[in-house]
């Protein structure tokens, strides 16, 4: 194995807790570092080593880096095994290195985030499925909610940890500008468990990667040993290194650096915990059971996935790559057709989605999903590997409805909450457009509340189930479930929209995402509905009567505790500024 070295051992760790599996590990090159040398003989003991392979025909390979060296000195390249390839940088996708001449090997690519994959797959260049495994930890989050959980983060030895060493420069003149601030700077590498001790007693652990990170993975090991985490913005990190909500994304300067590393030491109890509570539902969401449950899921389909990596290549020449249009194509080697959705209502929850979607199937030109939520990018046994006609053939028993219509969409809120959905969807359909209907979100987090009244699956009053939400949320261990907490009761959590959007950015072009307000909705119907057609592509002239969907009952005002809300939405509406969105 050459690099990566940690990640490798998680895989085959995973492999080792599957019935009917065995690992071996093969050595292909010399590390050429005395550290992680010494890391390599504590990850892997010797009765899990081999000299080399000898091809057996259930075999799978498992390769990483440019270990496609080694098969073919060996003479193994041509062998009928199948090959599971592990991505961890974005350097695959760099012309002419050697790495991205690897991508022509056929093989199942797992990449250790979406970014990664979706870089891949804008090459053009990957033969076979790139499927995106986010890196999981096996460490568990801190819990900031332990008895004087506070006093012992206030008691940890270390103020300030720079972990440098991948940016030695930025952090000697970080080091410079904190002046006589205690710190530890640490510009060469240091063994793991010596790492997270060191983590597990520092307050502010000030994270360096490099711009092009496949998946920095000290940036979460910091969250999940309780650090204040501060970190520059890095492309593998941007799907969970979310900045004002689990952590600090500063520029690479060592001024603003050196400003956000000083806020954060100074930030109030309760804006610490906030920090501190959403990065270890960060850490979680990333563990390694996680991980491994998408693995094993994997290895039950690799036949089939491998069958479609040796599938030949369509004929002519490549086509150029562009971050928004990954390659897709059918199992023949040909050319898929069109997606059959062409855009989707994503959210937010309460915000007249389902007004929208019924004033939207009402053009002639337009067919709606029925149901309006298909729920299926957010359902549970969804998978990324799933093939654009697979998950067609899944929509189709949608539209059955409207054999006519040329655009089809559907309308699941949820979509905009969960933070992986986006590329999920640009995977889909690098052409879909997204609507995005948002209100106040003190007032959607109260109409939530009296949803989940009505429907029986909450009993305790407004003040005491948002008091406890932050717990509930931490707590739940699948997010996904249909009747998750997450889903359920996150009433202040999916009110934060510029959190939401910036991750929704991240995967879709602005031209492609229809920001709209709720009252613009209601006060100004026609104008706000020729938009929409407008957006989409449809005659914009066609008129669609004003209607009240749904007209819920009198309730409560909760002035106070509205009030009270729109105080925790201070920062994320801010941040929803930045963005270019008001309320």
């Amino acid at each position: 194995m050459t690099g990566g070295e940690v990640k490798h051992a998680h895989y085959v760790g995973h492999v080792r807790r599957l019935g009917g599996w065995d690992a071996r590990v093969a050595f292909t090159g010399d590390l050429g570092d005395a550290g992680l040398a010494a890391e390599r003989a504590r990850l892997w003991p010797g009765e899990a080593t081999v000299a080399g392979w000898t091809p057996a025909d259930p075999d799978v390979l498992f390769v990483a880096g440019t270990d496609w060296r080694y098969l073919e000195a060996a003479g193994f390249g041509a062998t009928d095994h199948p090959r599971i390839n592990l991505l961890q940088h974005l350097r695959h996708a760099d012309p002419g290195t050697e790495l991205w001449t690897c991508l022509a090997h056929p093989a199942v690519r797992i990449c250790v985030s979406d970014e990664v994959a979706d870089a891949v797959r804008a090459t053009g260049r990957a033969r076979g499925p790139v499927l995106a495994i986010p890196n999981g930890t096996e460490l568990r989050p801190w819990d900031w909610r332990a008895p004087a959980a506070n006093a012992a983060w206030r008691a940890r030895r270390r103020g300030i940890v720079v972990v440098g060493y991948k940016r030695r420069e930025l952090a000697a003149a970080l080091a410079r500008r904190l002046g006589g601030t205690p710190r530890t700077v640490l510009t060469t590498f240091l063994e793991r468990a010596a790492f997270l001790d060191l983590l597990r007693g520092t307050r502010v652990a000030v994270c360096l990667p490099r711009a092009r990170e496949g998946f920095y993975l000290p940036a979460l090991e910091a969250m999940a040993c309780g650090c204040l985490v501060v970190t520059l913005d890095c492309v593998g990190n941007r799907g969970f290194c979310r900045d004002g909500e689990n952590c600090m994304v500063a520029p690479p300067d060592a001024g603003a650096l050196a400003d956000a590393t000083v806020r954060a030491v100074g930030l109030s109890e309760a804006q610490r915990e906030r920090l501190l509570a959403a990065a270890a539902e960060t850490v979680a969401t990333h563990s390694l059971a996680a991980e491994c449950a998408r693995f094993r899921a994997l290895l039950a389909d690799v036949d089939e996935l491998w069958a479609e990596a040796r599938a030949p290549a369509a004929a002519g020449p490549p086509r150029a790559a562009t971050p928004a249009a990954p390659r897709m194509r059918n199992r023949d080697g040909a050319a898929p057709q069109a997606p059959l959705v062409d855009f989707m209502v994503v959210g937010a929850q309460k915000c007249g989605t389902t007004a929208l979607a019924s004033f939207l199937g009402q053009h002639p030109e337009i067919g709606m999903a029925e149901p309006k939520e298909a729920h299926l990018f957010d359902d549970p046994d969804y998978r990324a590997w799933w093939t654009r006609a697979g998950i067609d053939a899944r929509y189709a028993r949608c539209f059955g409805h409207c054999p006519g219509a040329r655009l089809h969409g559907e309308a699941t809120p949820v979509y905009l909450y969960f933070a992986d959905t986006a590329a999920a969807l640009v995977r889909y359909n690098p052409a879909l457009k997204v609507i995005v209907l948002l209100r106040d979100p003190a007032e959607r987090a109260v109409s939530h509340y009296h949803m989940q009244r009505s429907r029986g699956a909450e009993r305790r009053p407004l003040w005491l189930a948002l008091l406890l939400e932050p717990f509930v949320l931490l707590a739940d261990r699948e997010p996904r479930g249909q009747d998750s907490p997450t889903r359920a009761r996150g009433y202040r959590a999916r009110g934060r929209y510029g959190r939401q959007l910036g991750d929704l950015y991240r995967s879709f072009p602005r031209d492609r995402v229809l920001v709209l307000r709720q009252s613009e909705l209601l006060e100004e119907h026609d104008a706000v509905l020729r938009r929409v057609f407008e957006f989409l592509g449809a005659d914009p002239d066609v008129r669609v009567p004003a209607a009240r969907v749904f007209a819920g009952g009198p309730r409560p005002r909760h002035r106070l505790a509205k009030w009270l809300l729109r105080l925790t939405y201070l920062a994320d509406s801010a941040r929803l500024r930045r963005l270019g969105v008001r309320l």
